[in-house]
């Protein structure tokens, strides 16, 4: 996956988007264009639902935008069935230049893309005639094609499990993080996108959402939320007092006495003690 995505200063000279597009459209396409799931052949996998999550709207918003790009504006191309999206004019910007490395690359991802129709629209666009008929190679490449209808049915199973775990796996870490902190909408956002970016089970955030609940020098809660999923902080012993177990006796203050020494202190109590005992 690339680390950053170029938007050409051009994008703001466009008529289509200065004159034919709301503040909204502009957003999400600059999203459709540099978000996480982008490839170098502009064409990718994405659900309404991840790009509603991303974009802070409803689904039925995202599904209003990708009509009006593709109806109106007519830039882009979605398959409800796959799930993938196209991006008209991305080899006009991107694809001017060949070379082994990107022709490599292109190789690479273009099988993976399962309506070869995509892969014919996008080529459409392309200036650099080599990586066009590489394009276009696939778009005819029975070969490639029997391959992929081999795992269609599975395929199509899994795909249509997989929103539903999306969602699903979405709740669940949404909820979990509620649970322990009363956060904000977007800071809980903030906070499920540092974690699901992890690939981690739900009990590496329960550890951390444990961490800084139990730390009292945690008063950024999301930024150390945040740190503590992509940095994995653990529980020291400088985090003495978060740690010691809350014992109950008759005596209610032993554990506010316990607190008042350090953990070197504590050993030294504790030498001294047991020395007393057998001497």
């Amino acid at each position: 996956m690339a680390l950053y995505r170029q938007i050409f200063i051009d994008f703001w000279k466009d008529p289509k988007v200065t004159e034919e597009m709301s503040a909204e459209d502009r957003y999400a396409l600059l999203y459709l264009l540099t978000n996480p799931y982008t490839t170098q052949i502009g064409i990718y996998q994405i659900t309404k639902r991840q790009i509603a999550f991303d974009l802070g709207y409803s689904t039925e918003s995202v599904g209003a935008i990708i009509d009006r790009f593709e109806q109106m504006h007519k830039i882009i191309r979605y398959n409800t069935e796959t799930r993938e999206i196209a991006i008209k004019n991305w080899g006009k910007y991107n694809l001017k230049k060949g070379g082994k490395p990107i022709i490599d690359c292109i190789n690479t991802e273009l099988p993976r893309i399962k309506d070869k129709k995509l892969i014919e629209y996008v080529a459409q666009s392309i200036p650099n005639e080599t990586i066009r008929n590489t394009f276009l190679r696939y778009v005819n490449d029975t070969s490639t094609i029997s391959g992929q209808e081999k795992e269609e049915e599975q395929e199509k199973e899994k795909e249509e499990e997989q929103p539903q775990q999306e969602n699903k796996n979405l709740v669940v870490v949404v909820d979990k993080i509620k649970e322990y902190f009363p956060l904000e909408e977007n800071d809980v956002k903030k906070v499920a996108n540092e974690f699901l970016a992890t690939g981690k089970e739900i009990e590496y955030l329960i550890e951390k959402l444990e961490y800084i609940k139990n730390n009292p020098n945690a008063r950024d809660v999301v930024g150390y939320l945040i740190s503590a999923l992509k940095n994995d902080y653990k529980p020291s012993i400088n985090n003495y007092k978060c740690f010691i177990p809350q014992v109950k006796t008759r005596y209610h203050n032993i554990n506010q006495t316990f607190t008042k020494y350090t953990p070197e202190e504590l050993e030294k109590l504790l030498l001294e003690n047991q020395k007393g005992k057998f001497n």
